[in-house]
């Protein structure tokens, strides 16, 4: 054995004791190898991308490896020719990598007839440990002098592509970091939980541990209040994915549940439909001034508003019997101003008046003219949301549903002892 191809080998054996698995051999001669130049870098940089119809940024920490590829001749380390070596990457451009090429040169020239390999990966790394910025672009660059050192798959019309490949890879690392780091989960305080009993949420990326999501989801689903699956984050409230609650609750069964909870909320909230009383599916209605609404499943005609079977132009019965009611309250109203009551009478009449007023007086309609659904205010400030529709409005503005029980509860309020 020669003492260059015993260097070889020796080069070769420490290299794999550093290196590890990101080394492979490409030939039985141990002559020829591959080293994936993975990237450490100590803080996140930008990854911006600039075409003819897009400037995107966002920031990552994690980068594809670079590909070195080495062949040892047979006079390598004593001769002055440098090891055959190829740089290969996905992401960089083939000027970069030529760049590269010509300062791996530098470090030869620099240490002839020396073990050079390790010190050429340092200088790689040490490239990018400093980076602040990746921009990729589509901008054509034409080079007379290429050098067939400078493999790169990167080409201007895919920098779309490669972006979002980028952006991929460094979700998949921070997601195999994640996983096993231990963590702390901020509902139930526990500081010592697996990251694979961790879920981090796709939206805001705040974390908690998978039990206390499942107890979460499942109280919310058993309630029918689905669309409430928020983050658990006080600062933060945006929705779960669909996807993250089939991981969270791990019940299809429970799943399904929420799938229909979730379709019926969603229906809810468009103005234009109506249930089906006979059947309980989503029926699409028509003109708004009429109250006919046709169920496509069973066939079943019905009033829209009172759900009962359609009865053309005629009042509702709900709609006759309310006007009914309304006009027994302004009789029993003159009754109680234009005739001698008894005093025990008169506090009767009044207490039956302050109990509807009462109500009244804490409700108001929403200000959407396709919804008027009543709604209550117990405390809290003037803003108020509809949860039917989703508008929202101010109390103080909203439309008072009887302005005479309202001067009455404003007389008496809640203190019936006025009345004794």
């Amino acid at each position: 054995m020669t003492n260059d191809k015993q260097q070889q080998e020796e080069e070769l054996l420490i290299l794999k004791s550093i290196l590890g698995e990101t080394i492979t051999d490409l030939s039985n001669e141990n002559d020829q190898f591959e080293i994936d130049i993975e990237f450490q870098l100590s803080r996140p940089f930008h990854l911006r991308l600039i075409d003819n119809s897009n400037e995107l940024s966002t920031v990552i920490q994690h980068l594809p490896p670079l590909i070195l590829t080495i062949h040892f001749h047979d006079q390598y380390p004593s001769s002055i020719h440098s090891p055959t070596f190829v740089l290969s990457s996905c992401y960089l451009s083939r000027t970069y990598l030529e760049n590269m090429c010509r300062k791996l040169d530098e470090i030869w020239e620099q240490n002839l007839s020396q073990p050079i390999i390790f010190q050429w990966i340092e200088c790689l790394k040490e490239e990018f440990s400093s980076v602040n910025e990746l921009c990729l672009t589509n901008l054509e660059t034409n080079n007379e002098n290429d050098d067939p050192r400078a493999m790169s798959s990167y080409e201007p019309d895919q920098v779309t592509r490669i972006y979002q490949q980028l952006i991929e890879y460094n979700q998949e690392i921070e997601n195999e970091k994640f996983l096993h780091e231990y963590h702390e989960c901020p509902i139930c305080m526990s500081n010592d939980i697996s990251g694979r009993d961790m879920i981090r949420l796709h939206k805001c990326h705040h974390t908690f541990c998978r039990a206390c999501l499942h107890d979460y989801a499942q109280m919310h689903i058993n309630t029918g209040s689905v669309e409430w699956l928020l983050c658990p984050d006080t600062q933060c409230q945006l929705a779960l994915l669909p996807s993250e609650i089939k991981i969270i609750i791990n019940n299809n069964e429970l799943y399904d549940k929420y799938e229909r909870l979730l379709l019926q909320k969603t229906l809810e909230q468009m103005l234009d439909i109506v249930w089906c009383p006979r059947c309980q599916q989503a029926v699409l209605t028509g003109n708004e001034s009429d109250n006919l609404a046709l169920c496509d499943q069973c066939r079943f005609a019905f009033c829209k508003k009172c759900k009962k079977t359609y009865h053309s132009q005629t009042l509702c019965a709900m709609e006759q019997e309310l006007i009914e009611l309304k006009e027994k309250r302004r009789k029993a109203l003159l009754k109680w101003r234009g005739l001698k009551l008894t005093e025990d009478d008169e506090k009767n009449l009044l207490r039956e008046f302050l109990a509807v007023a009462r109500i009244e007086n804490s409700t108001r309609l929403c200000p959407n003219s396709m919804c008027q659904v009543p709604i209550e205010k117990n405390e809290g400030c003037d803003h108020m949301f509809c949860v039917r529709c989703r508008t929202n409005f101010n109390w103080s503005e909203a439309k008072d549903q009887t302005t005479e029980a309202k001067a009455l509860f404003e007389q008496y309020g809640n203190d019936l002892d006025k009345l004794n």
